[in-house]
């Protein structure tokens, strides 16, 4: 079976998607949600719109994971998610109710959490991974503000 840590044979459509995005140039944010779970509705009450709207020049694409194929648009439009941002779906490999269903990895990563966040920049570079549950919204600024900084060697 696929989906193991390192295994990225053969990859999903949300995984070939994210990662023609992230090989472009640029900052590229994945987040990692779940409509039915309370700590990605509590970012989104936090203020990812906020987040969105002050880094025009970063792409963003929610990947919506352990929810039987649903996105979640739904959700996205009630806290005003732009739609410049790409939402995408994570298949299982049955039923998202069966914990031991659902994939693991993504990009050959391991995804241990929901809400998880990543930003990538310098074409498909990991700069930073939040890997465990939910965050503050200046914890995002702030990542975003390391990786777009002008860095001298």
């Amino acid at each position: 079976r696929t989906g193991m840590v390192g295994d990225v044979t053969p990859p999903t459509a949300a995984e070939e998607q994210v990662r023609t995005q992230i090989l472009e140039d640029g900052v590229h944010v994945v987040h990692f949600w779940a409509p039915w779970c309370g700590n990605s509705l509590a970012e989104l009450r936090a203020g990812w719109y906020e987040v969105i709207e002050r880094h025009p020049d970063v792409t963003f694409t929610f990947v919506t994971i352990w929810s039987d194929g649903e996105t979640g648009q739904e959700t996205l439009d009630q806290y005003a998610i732009p739609e410049s941002v790409t939402v995408l779906t994570q298949t299982d490999f049955g039923p998202s109710s069966d914990k031991s269903q659902r994939r693991r990895t993504f990009l050959g990563l391991p995804v241990t959490w929901i809400p998880s966040t990543w930003v990538f920049h310098d074409n498909g570079e990991l700069a930073v991974a939040y890997n465990y549950g939910e965050l503050d919204m200046a914890q995002i600024d702030g990542a975003l503000g390391l990786v777009t900084a002008d860095w001298s060697y």
